[in-house]
């Protein structure tokens, strides 16, 4: 059963939401204070069942341009296109500089209402998990990177939400290229990727999905990594001139044969470059406002170190991540959602870290906000106590009423 049908833990699912918009807007001011607009794009990959199988590739059995349509309709400020696996989709929401408050809110209306969707437009099933165990046939052949095998056993399709993170200066410039922002970003996201993984992370099943790559032989089709690392093919990656597929990145062709070959062209990546992180797994419990944090600290710690060089700063920064563990060493993500034995898993990783807290909390304090809103100065403690609500099962439940009992 899952955990979203019973009532307390979609209120404590509300909870995170509420508290993790504020502190959202919250980090956007800060940033915009540096002077600098940040930029959040997710990417949720998902698998579908078909009311009949279309085509070898089964791509004639959902209607793709349709569903567009809809999300356009509902101003959603993203789209919809088939995936590596024959019964999987991408939703990628667009590069149209809107706020990360607004990628956030699309993307949680998507998760809401994507299946209704799917449904009106050739999807009898709509799956939004980590796993869909079974869910095609098709495997990569020995040493290619498009050619299928003709191998019939099932593979198990993995599902992944992944975060692009970049920001522009006030001339809308990409500085994610410039001054090693870029390489201070991925590096703050590798030390904070382990305590946060609750984050994105959010149910056993996860945890199962990045074993899939060493258990079921997927290592060649998935390019994440089960543990943290960097570089551009990383789980953690940093696009500059070259993408996750060694691909070069903003390749502009200029001249053309007579067979339409390109003979000529001119690269510009600095406006492309991002940090992307992929290592979430899809599923309902995963909470877009509370994800859209833990990248905006994360890129927020990452502007402060490059740009910000004074005494005082330098003062919170420590105190921001005073009582951590040592992270920095430790590269591997818990195994499971809850410890065992000696290994701490998600949930208890989560509760003893304060780096996103303090991060938080030290937001309010050097923020200037609209003075109607009471933004509590423990903001960072209130998000964090909504995200593990989710995980206890003896804490006082509200009635209907919205009382404790």
């Amino acid at each position: 059963m899952s955990i979203l049908s019973d009532s307390y833990c979609n209120w404590a699912f509300g909870e995170i939401s509420r508290y993790g918009k504020i502190a959202l807007e919250v980090l956007q001011i800060q940033i915009a204070q540096l002077g600098f607009q940040p930029h959040i794009h997710f990417e949720l990959e998902g698998g579908f069942m078909p009311y009949d199988l279309g085509d070898a590739k089964g791509r004639s059995t959902l209607d793709y341009t349709a569903v567009n349509r809809d999300l356009a309709e509902h101003s959603i400020q993203g789209h919809l296109k088939p995936e590596f696996w024959c019964y999987q989709w991408e939703y990628a929401s667009n590069f149209d500089r809107q706020t990360p408050l607004k990628v956030a809110k699309d993307l949680q209306w998507v998760m809401t209402n994507l299946s209704d969707l799917l449904k009106k437009h050739g999807a009898q099933e709509v799956y939004i998990k980590p796993v869909v165990w079974g869910g095609d046939k098709g495997r990569l052949a020995p040493e290619c990177d498009s050619i299928f095998s003709a191998a019939t056993e099932s593979v198990h399709v993995p599902n992944a939400i992944q975060i692009n993170i970049s920001a522009t200066d006030e001339n809308q410039e990409n500085i994610i290229a410039r001054q090693g922002v870029g390489e201070c970003l991925q590096a703050c996201f590798l030390d904070t990727s382990r305590e946060c993984s609750l984050l994105y992370l959010p149910e056993p099943e996860a945890f199962e999905r990045l074993r899939l790559k060493n258990q079921f032989g997927l290592s060649r089709e998935l390019s994440s990594p089960s543990d943290l690392s960097g570089g551009h093919q990383g789980s953690v990656a940093l696009y500059r001139e070259k993408g996750k597929h060694n691909q070069l990145m903003g390749e502009i062709p200029l001249l053309f044969d007579a067979k339409n070959n390109v003979i000529s062209s001119e690269q510009e990546w600095r406006p492309l470059s991002r940090v992307e992180h992929r290592l979430g797994a899809s599923s309902m419990l995963f909470n877009p406002y509370a994800a859209s944090v833990f990248a905006m600290a994360n890129l927020s710690d990452s502007l402060q170190k490059v740009y910000e060089t004074t005494e005082l700063t330098s003062t919170k920064r420590d105190r921001t991540h005073a009582n951590r563990p040592n992270e920095t060493i430790l590269r591997e993500l818990p195994t499971s959602l809850y410890g065992q034995g000696i290994q701490l898993g998600a949930v208890e990783l989560f509760e003893q870290s304060r780096w996103l807290e303090n991060k938080i909390d030290e937001c309010v304090v050097q923020t200037v906000t609209d003075h109607s809103k009471a933004i509590p100065s423990n903001l960072g403690g209130l998000f964090k106590q909504a995200v593990l609500s989710l995980y206890r099962k003896s804490i006082a439940r509200p009635n209907v009423s919205g009382e404790f009992v």
